[in-house]
């Protein structure tokens, strides 16, 4: 017979037991490093964008607030872009200074016109930071 005894399939789901449970704080850690380089860069990309905008239409505005992580951009008076951050990434958004809120402004020439801002985004233990210096140069970290 080609059976197996129940004390052998005991043995095999022990053993799946004991390598999922040594696997799952990676898992954990590579899911929240991957949230957080995401958020990373999608607020990296509405800079961009906004500096863009900026260019475009001779003003861009880029607005972040902390709770709930949000972003905008708006040019003049009209709102361009609105950006969820916390979305499905269960990322916190962290200000410089320990704001709630904080904006950027870019000029017509896509400089920005602003003091130097570091925006720290993270979930769980890991953390990514982006600076933005006072002309608009964006450094991640």
């Amino acid at each position: 017979m080609d059976g197996h005894t129940l004390l052998e399939l005991l043995t095999v789901l022990t053993l799946f037991g004991v390598g999922a449970s040594a696997a799952a704080p990676t898992a954990r850690r590579l899911a929240d490093r991957a949230a957080v380089h995401s958020a990373r860069e999608e607020v990296v990309a509405l800079l961009g964008e906004a500096r863009s905008v900026a260019m475009a239409n001779g003003s861009g505005v880029v607005t972040f607030a902390a709770d709930p992580p949000r972003a905008r951009i708006e040019s003049g008076t009209a709102l361009i872009r609105s950006v969820d951050l916390f979305g499905d990434r269960d990322v916190q958004l962290v200000l410089g200074g320990a704001r709630d809120s904080t904006v950027i402004r870019f000029d017509a020439l896509g400089l920005g016109r602003f003091a130097s801002e570091t925006i720290v985004l993270t979930r769980g233990d890991v953390s990514a930071t982006v600076v933005v210096s006072s002309y608009g140069r964006i450094r991640r970290r």
